[in-house]
């Protein structure tokens, strides 16, 4: 058998899109108006999820350790939907705590100053994202470096 083979896959989404309804690319550009018509309520909501991930980097080390699921959920709320905001450094600063707590679970490391420096960071770059010219990819790119001396993987 060493002939090549070449299998259609069946485009599902072809289905719903009937020849005299809408196209994919005018789907996508309502999908894009709507989350710009959201985008105010998005901000709201991520800023509000910083602010209970504020919290945690003050806690002591044992709380913060026991609260790690606590912290997951809002860090991954902020991952999911910052971007859509405008908000791309307050996503990957939020990824970044998703990848430190899947470090611990997945691979058990752990480090509690790292951690606090990434949710300190999340409020600085969060009150940052709406000056022009701020430093926030600076920051990203060091937490970065960060995680990756530490021995998390993006």
């Amino acid at each position: 058998m060493n002939e090549a083979r070449v299998y259609a896959v069946r485009h599902r989404i072809s289905q719903a899109l009937s020849r005299d309804g809408p196209t994919v690319d005018s789907l996508v550009s309502d999908a894009d108006a709507r989350v710009a018509l959201l985008a105010g309520r998005i901000e709201a909501f991520v800023a509000g999820r910083v602010a209970v991930l504020a919290n945690w980097a003050e806690q002591p080390e044992e709380a913060l350790f026991a609260g790690c699921q606590a912290i997951a959920e809002p860090a991954m709320n902020v991952a999911e939907v910052a971007e859509a905001a405008g908000m791309a450094a307050v996503g990957a600063v939020a990824r970044g705590i998703c990848v430190m707590l899947d470090g611990l679970t997945s691979r058990g490391i752990w480090h509690t100053e790292a951690l606090r420096v990434h949710l300190r960071a999340l409020t600085l770059v969060l009150e940052q994202s709406s000056e022009l010219g701020a430093p926030s990819d600076t920051v990203v790119e060091e937490l970065l470096v960060l995680r990756s001396s530490l021995g998390f993987t993006d």
